[in-house]
């Protein structure tokens, strides 16, 4: 979180002579009363300045005593210049307002006054507004994870899911939180759509490594979604539509605060037959998320109480006694409180409940009963404290209660379940050096009281990062960690389309998993609308849980400990101007597992990865873009042959003298590659306001040349199955 921001200038020895003062504020929407997140916020003629946090809050540090015109600065706002009186000792409070302007595309940055702040957390972290989450080309429906796949480095396996896949981890190796609370299953429709409507959405704050001790749980990658607060000032509704779902959201004032909800429900399963080569797609789903914000002067005019719900749910029935039918739910609710103190100190209290749940019936058909909760109970006190240094101590104390349980039933028809609970305390300490002029640096630890599974991982887990801006336009940066993670799903790779995929904590009998990060990269600032950022990272990891492949007794273990490998190269450059807004991203990777001594490599390991995103402001209301990916063929376990398997009656003790059954003969796992991959996709949207409404009409093309990307080949025929093939889409919103 970074509240105070750096300056990269020495006070001379004149001004030091007073003691420095402090200015804090939150910096808010005019019109909707929304925190800004990431405003830039400077003191004119100096290079004091800083960036807002997720709640719109800023602390300015070590401000010699004086007069001074403070300028505000954020995408799609009016800069603002606001006068402040800096005294002695004392904190100056200055919030301010900023007012909405046509311009989406660019940042207002007052030229050559840009706070040099040298955040190194604020590096390793990406930060994606809901406008470029708008910006990529939407299929049936527009979705953050598909905006996260056009970060170098997030792959995909195939068009049909949305689940990404992080430097060469598993997808179970990502942490989703909503106002900080854990998402057990954030998709909707087999993976194919992310639970959370982007509608509702603020910011997205995105780690692909090397994040910071204040999060831990996962090896691979941290997503924290911030839902917005409600309009402040007037009653508003929205209404929108797709061929997929239909959705809802009101927001409005209440006193001392506002409210926001958000709804949405499918309502036409058919085109999701194109995501799955025309076979029968009986899904149905709904989300509603909504908050509460509420920050009473009379009580604390210093703090603010965020209360929040989401609530999900997935059906696949086919309304088929020969077919089983699939269950899924989510359920969140939670509280979070802000406290901006007297003195330098930022504090925020989150307690969440999240609840998961999934059930396979089987009906007449031949699988088998399947059920699987989750119960989390998490409680977070986290805080920062600011230096006249400019230098920041970022430390605090989590909590965390899980239950696990999973019911399943055996081939002979035997029902058991694997029930497990656990505790996990958490501590950890992060100090950000911002004190000097041309580097920062950050070293923090996180400490594990007690553990939810019965090995515990490793005891202290420390992180470090640096920063060194060698010239104004070029600075180099590094940051290691070590990282652990006590819960997994239960996936089969095998399986190309995935729908129960069961969360439990590590057995007792494996190891907690670790991994190792340790990453080196520059970043070079063109021009004030052009940079490059270049990054290699190398992540080992041990004790991961994998399918056992000698389990032949029923006595032998179904998991066993395995290593990972993975490490690459990523490259990304963008260019922001007034009406456009262009990404270019390279990957080049590697990613292993050894299993038993026997390394191979796992379906998402793509040598290869190349996309071209841009977005265009085409005057009179008029927005367009365009996207084109290509990348190396996906890993894929051949088919060298058939035979006939003589079935043995176990209750008999004979043969069975029937038809035998036909049983595939594997080549070696993930040994061959599937052909080149490229897709481009493109949209197109306009925008009506006729009498204080707001109309948006919105058209997409996805695989605009009809490419035929291979998912897989069919085990029967030996024919390949596309991907997905040219896919139209229409929506329309209405904003009153």
């Amino acid at each position: 979180m970074l509240l105070g921001a750096a300056s990269t200038t020495v006070l001379s020895q004149a001004s030091s002579r007073l003691s420095p003062g402090r200015v804090r504020g939150t910096i808010t929407d005019s019109t909707t009363g929304q925190p800004l997140a990431y405003t830039n916020v400077l003191l004119k003629g100096t290079q004091f300045g800083g960036v807002t946090n997720s709640e719109g809050f800023y602390h300015i540090a070590a401000v010699p005593p004086g007069n001074y015109v403070l300028v505000i600065s954020h995408l799609g706002y009016e800069t603002r210049s606001v006068p402040v009186s800096v005294w002695e000792d004392l904190i100056t409070t200055a919030d301010v307002l900023l007012i909405p302007t046509e311009i989406k595309a660019q940042e207002m940055i007052v030229q050559g006054e840009r706070p040099r702040h040298l955040d190194d957390s604020n590096l390793k972290m990406a930060k994606i507004t809901a406008q470029e989450v708008s910006m990529v080309p939407a299929g049936a429906e527009a979705d953050i994870f598909r905006t996260l796949q056009t970060s170098p480095g997030v792959g995909a396996t195939s068009d049909v899911s949305a689940r990404y896949y992080v430097r060469g981890g598993a997808s179970d190796q990502n942490l989703v939180l909503l106002n900080g609370a854990t998402v057990y299953s954030p998709f909707h429709t087999l993976g194919i759509f992310s639970v959370v409507d982007p509608e509702a959405v603020s910011l997205l704050e995105f780690y692909k490594g090397g994040f910071p001790p204040s999060y831990g749980g996962r090896l691979s990658s941290i997503l924290n979604i911030v839902t917005r607060d409600g309009n402040r000032n007037k009653l508003e509704g929205i209404a929108s539509a797709s061929l997929l779902s239909g959705k809802a959201a009101v927001e409005g004032p209440i006193p001392d605060g506002s409210f926001l909800v958000t709804g949405r429900k499918s309502w036409y399963s058919d085109i999701m037959k194109k995501y799955l080569g025309n076979q029968d797609a009986p899904f149905d789903f709904y989300d509603l998320t909504w908050k509460l914000s509420y920050a009473p002067p009379a009580i604390d005019k210093n703090s603010k109480f965020a209360f929040h719900g989401f609530l999900s749910g997935d059906q696949v029935l086919h309304h088929d006694p020969s077919q089983e039918d699939y269950l899924i739910h989510n359920t969140i609710v939670g509280m979070n409180w802000h406290k901006i103190w007297s003195n330098p100190l930022y504090s925020m209290v989150s307690v969440s409940y999240s609840g998961f749940d999934a059930e396979v019936r089987p009906n007449e058909s031949a699988a088998k009963p399947r059920k699987n909760r989750v119960t989390d109970v998490t409680a977070n006190w986290d805080f920062t404290y600011l230096y006249d240094t400019r230098d920041e101590l970022n430390f605090g104390l989590q909590s965390q209660f899980i239950g696990t349980s999973l019911a399943l039933e055996n081939v002979y028809g035997n029902r058991f379940s694997f029930d497990q609970r656990g505790v996990d305390v958490s501590a950890y300490a992060d100090y950000r050096f911002y004190r000097w002029d041309r580097v920062s640096l950050s070293v923090g630890i996180r400490f594990k009281w007690v553990a939810i599974s019965e090995i515990r991982p490793i005891l202290f887990e420390p992180r470090f990062s640096l920063t060194w801006k060698a010239l104004p336009w070029f600075s180099l940066n590094g940051a290691a960690g070590i990282y652990s993670q006590e819960m997994l799903t239960l996936a089969d790779e095998g399986e190309l389309i995935s729908i129960f995929e069961p969360w439990i904590i590590v057995p007792d009998y494996l190891n907690s998993a670790l991994a190792y990060h340790l990453s080196v990269g520059a970043k070079l600032d063109w021009l004030n609308i052009l940079s490059t950022e270049i990054e290699a990272y190398y992540k080992p990891i041990s004790n991961l849980a994998v399918s056992n492949p000698n389990k032949y007794l029923p006595t032998d273990r179904d998991l066993i400990n395995a290593d990972g490998l993975s490490y690459g190269l990523e490259v990304l450059t963008q260019y922001q101007s007034v009406e456009t807004f262009a990404r270019l991203s390279y990957a080049l990777s590697w990613a292993s597992t050894t299993i038993l001594g026997q390394t191979v490599i796992p379906r998402y390991d793509v040598r290869h990865a190349l996309g071209i995103l841009v977005g265009r402001d085409l005057g009179g209301g008029w927005e367009g873009s365009v996207s084109w990916t290509l990348r190396s063929g996906m890993p894929l376990t051949p088919v060298i042959g058939f035979y006939d398997q003589v079935q043995f009656d176990p209750a008999q003790g004979v043969y069975d003298t029937g038809p035998q059954t036909p049983v595939t003969v594997w080549g070696a796992h993930n040994s061959i590659r599937l052909p080149l991959y490229h897709r481009m996709d493109v949209s197109v949207s306009r925008e009506f306001r006729l009498a204080g409404t707001s109309l948006k009409l919105g058209a997409s093309i996805l695989n605009l040349y009809d490419q035929k990307n291979i998912f897989y080949f069919d085990r029967v025929t030996g024919k390949p199955v596309y991907m997905l093939r040219f896919l139209p889409s229409i929506s329309v919103r209405v904003q009153l």
